[in-house]
């Protein structure tokens, strides 16, 4: 099916322009009043997907999934992000997804379609969760008040009112009356209508935030009982793209196209073309018994290079010698053609965030079959060979029982199953980089000396917004400090982890 990347704005000037012989100078002819609800929810969808792709776009690099081939990248190798003028990822949430959500909540209970009003709501907590935890304190009570500076508040206040959105959207869903307006599949790319499916994401949210927190305030039972609730009704939330894209916006952003819209305003083209894989991420994809390599997914995620050979380069510190064709090609793998899809959410996530919970509850047998369960999700997500699948599953990288199970085989392979997806930079926070959960990792040579050793946590809001129109709440956060991106987060502060 033809997915088109929408922009709300943009499609109903389209929709509503016209004029007439005679204007009216209180009247805008040519920006539409209001429109229905099912005409401002696809965009929505697809503006929530260049969101997820705008935080990865560079948390992939803190990741260590990609490093440039220079070494020098002042973002990517340096974590430098005191010369940057834009911060797309805070808009995105707060003008392309938030704004629109809200007024499509607004619009849905004029209409009485709760049905909209309730995915309306959950796709504003989604937003302001992926938000929150880039950026950590931000507006959410006195947003969209029409106060260009609203107060920030702490992120505990943030995760309760997405906790509260998400409350609400189920209620709405489990109450649409008739006269609701139809969801089918032209007004809901990702699910089609099927309200149920709806439900069950809003739990996988409630799941992936009460993870967060989880190892702090006792809340691993809920974090089970959400993440039990996703799954017994589960349908991945995946935007899809056209399968054969013509336009920029039809087209994934991680793609070989690099797209650049006209509507891209903060110019985050993928960098894959300068991106070559670390050794962090080769060295765990590396098998070297039972008869095979690799991890057959590297061949799926990666294409081959022009020597067919799969180096990885240490983060930040640039090819060392070697060229670009000693590496895999980082296009054309599953999730980075022009024609990807782009995942919210996907069925192996809610099963590595069962067997996290599962194992600090000790229940080791749960947390085990969860974990296969994910590793076995993903492979076949991303066509591997049955026979592949077995010789992968029999080798010395999976588990053989719950009793030698350990919390970096959990984390490791939710670390290969959600390749470039911002979440993996939430846990390897949660955990601090920390070698027990994640074997191996090291801190990159070339990032700015004046950090001390401190990790990167967090992005800067955005230059052109904040520090102009709300400079009181930037001075009184200290968000102008040149360290401010190594300060951590509430829940980072509160880790028992």
């Amino acid at each position: 099916m033809k997915k088109i990347f929408y922009i709300v704005p943009v499609l109903l000037l389209m929709l509503f322009s016209s004029c007439e012989d005679k204007l009216d100078i209180n009247q805008n002819p040519v920006q539409p009043v209001t429109t229905s609800s099912n005409l401002m929810l696809p965009g929505i969808q697809g503006n929530m997907a260049y969101h997820l792709y705008s935080h990865a776009r560079f948390s992939t690099y803190h990741s260590f999934y990609l490093t440039s081939r220079y070494g020098t990248k002042s973002m990517e190798d340096r974590w430098d992000y005191n010369q940057i003028t834009r911060m797309g990822a805070w808009r995105w949430h707060y003008f392309d997804v938030g704004s629109n959500a809200v007024g499509l909540i607004e619009r849905a209970k004029e209409e009485g379609s709760k049905n909209y009003e309730g995915v309306g709501k959950i796709m504003l907590a989604y937003s302001y969760l992926t938000a929150t935890d880039s950026f950590g304190d931000m507006p959410v009570l006195e947003a969209y008040t029409g106060d260009f500076s609203p107060s920030y508040d702490t992120q505990n206040v943030v995760y309760a009112e997405i906790g509260k959105l998400l409350e609400d959207g189920i209620q709405d869903l489990q109450n649409v009356g008739d006269g609701a307006k139809t969801m089918n599949a032209a007004s809901d790319l990702i699910y089609q209508g099927d309200l149920s499916k709806w439900v069950a994401f809003a739990h996988a949210i409630k799941a992936k935030m009460r993870l967060r927190t989880a190892n702090f305030d006792n809340g691993y039972d809920a974090v089970l009982n959400e993440v039990n609730s996703a799954l017994a009704n589960w349908k991945d939330a995946i935007y899809y793209y056209s399968n054969n894209p013509q336009r920029d916006w039809e087209r994934n952003m991680w793609g070989p196209s690099t797209p650049n819209p006209q509507w891209n305003f903060a110019d985050i083209t993928n960098y894959l073309t300068y991106s070559v894989p670390t050794d962090f991420f080769i060295n765990y994809m590396t098998v070297n018994g039972n008869n095979i390599k690799y991890d057959p997914r590297l061949y799926k995620l990666t294409t081959p290079g022009k020597k067919n050979t799969y180096n990885g380069a240490k983060a930040s510190e640039g090819l060392n010698g070697l060229t670009m064709d000693d590496f895999p090609n980082l296009y054309n793998g599953f999730w980075t053609a022009d024609n990807s899809p782009l995942p919210y959410v996907l069925k192996e996530e809610l099963y590595f965030i069962k067997a996290e919970a599962s194992f600090y509850k000790g229940n080791k047998g749960d947390a085990y079959d969860a974990y296969k369960a994910g590793i076995l999700e993903n492979l076949n997500r991303l066509n591997v060979s049955q026979d592949s699948i077995a010789n992968y599953m029999a080798s010395d990288k999976v588990k053989k029982s719950s009793a030698t199970l350990e919390i970096s085989d959990i984390m490791m392979q939710k670390y290969i199953a959600l390749y470039l997806q911002p979440e993996t930079w939430v846990d390897m926070r949660r955990y601090q980089y920390k070698g027990y959960a994640y074997p191996g990792i090291y801190y990159p040579k070339n990032v700015l000396s004046e950090f001390g050793g401190k990790w990167i946590q967090r992005f800067p809001y955005d230059p052109q917004t904040e520090y102009i129109y709300n400079p009181q709440e930037i001075e009184r956060l200290g968000a102008s400090a040149r360290d401010w991106v190594t300060r951590k987060f509430w829940w980072e502060e509160n880790s028992q982890l």
